[in-house]
């Protein structure tokens, strides 16, 4: 009896495996299927498709599409009707009566159409960085979503194994004490024991719903890739084809493209054309008269009334450039904190991994002394709760390190 507990023991504590499959569809409404044909490229796109932040982008194409009609419209603002009546009955009261009528259209100053359609160009530049900064953006949170499942579920799967090893553990206590080897103040012990062991798979199993109901929020989905591990890429480091870079450098330009736009656009004080005609009549000699009304007009000077609108671009302009360049130094801290923490875990690996093969060991020579009546039952217990830390720690530094080369891959701008 004493053997097959000890083997029994053994075989549930070293069998820790991380979880591949989906389970029961029964049990919760939040729990995951797994679909084995899903790439984590396709959760990234379906969660893209129904994202908030789509407003924006579809926002950003239609300002697009607007300053793609200015540009190769042939005016350059609003046209206006000319009317005016002039007549003399309050003055000479010679009866001289003129009526002025006319289309008025504003003109596009010199190098001002072309500076238009620059700004244009930008904005579709900048329009479509957005949206693969924000695709980007979004597969961060898919990948963390889904490691935060990976790692919750291995400890479900634990804390499951464990809590069977207790329940045995348990019940072979208490048939001992039942035939006088054991006292009963080490059943009480085995039972505390078990309790603990079974709140704590209770509070894992809390974590992966948790964990589950997050990942359908972002998602939207109950599916989930059946593979997420990714191989590490040969260059990890920072450049300006990041998509939150690039994403923000075009921004920068956009920007500038409507400084030297505003710059040649004065408010209100742009050349316009007016084409109509003048009619003038005299009543009392019944000498009526109509001709052509041709009227250019070129705005010139006003620069002091011009530099605030171009100021006010400006500002706009360096704000850009500012947030650029405090996003760059994110970003290098960011790549240089995940590049750490991978290194770190990897060396805690390696730790890890021999205190499994210790812990291990120490379950065994334990268990032996326990029923030869050597250590009791509380030593017992607590050279196991230490063992199980060491095989707990083993099996969760496999899941880091594979989620800290994602989380490095994030930083840098490489997207699965």
């Amino acid at each position: 009896m004493n053997r097959l507990l000890t083997i029994s023991t053994l075989l549930l504590l070293l069998g820790v495996a991380l979880p591949s499959g989906a389970v029961n569809l029964e049990e919760h409404e939040d729990t995951l299927v797994v679909d084995e044909n899903l790439s984590l490229r396709d959760v990234i796109d379906a969660t893209y498709q129904h994202y908030p932040q789509q407003a924006i982008v579809k926002a950003y194409e239609d300002e697009v599409r607007a300053l793609e009609q200015r540009s190769t419209s042939w005016i350059a603002g609003y046209p206006m009707i000319y009317l005016q009546y002039i007549d003399d009955a309050l003055i000479s009261n010679r009866g001289i009566s003129d009526i002025q009528s006319g289309y008025q259209v504003p003109i596009w100053m010199w190098g001002q159409k072309e500076a238009s359609q620059k700004v244009t160009d930008q904005s579709s530049v900048a329009a479509e960085r957005y949206a693969v900064a924000l695709k980007h953006e979004i597969a961060g949170l898919v990948r963390n979503a889904l490691w935060n499942i990976r790692i919750t579920e291995n400890r479900r799967d634990l804390a499951n194994k464990i809590l069977t090893v207790a329940d045995e553990l348990l019940r072979v206590v208490r048939r001992r004490v039942e035939l006088g080897d054991m006292s009963k103040s080490d059943m009480l012990l085995a039972e505390s024991d078990a309790l603990e062991k079974r709140s704590l798979m209770m509070q894992a199993e809390a974590e992966v719903i948790h964990a589950n109901k997050a990942y359908q929020s972002l998602t939207r989905s109950r599916l989930m890739p059946g593979r997420i591990e990714e191989q590490m890429a040969r260059d990890l480091s920072l450049s300006e084809s990041h998509p939150a870079l690039a994403a923000a450098t075009a921004s920068v330009e956009r920007a500038q493209a409507e400084v030297d736009f505003v710059r040649l656009s004065k408010q209100g004080n742009q050349p316009t054309v007016l084409l109509g005609t003048d009619s003038t009549s005299v009543s009392r000699q019944r000498d009526y008269g109509t001709g052509t009304n041709l009227v250019f007009q070129i705005p010139i000077g006003g620069d002091d009334w011009h530099a605030p609108q171009v100021a006010q671009a400006n500002i706009l302009l360096n704000e850009k450039l500012a947030q650029r360049e405090a996003l760059h130094r994110q970003l290098e801290k960011a790549a240089h904190e995940a590049e750490h923490i991978l290194d770190l875990d990897q060396k805690a690996l390696v730790v890890a991994s021999r205190r499994k093969e210790i812990a291990e060991e120490q379950l065994r020579m334990s268990r032996i002394a326990l029923e030869n009546g050597e250590i009791s039952m509380i030593d017992y217990l607590k050279i196991q709760t230490t063992a199980q830390t060491a095989l707990r720690d083993a099996a969760e530094r496999k899941i880091l390190v594979l989620k800290d080369i994602s989380t490095l891959h994030q930083a840098v701008g490489i997207s699965p």
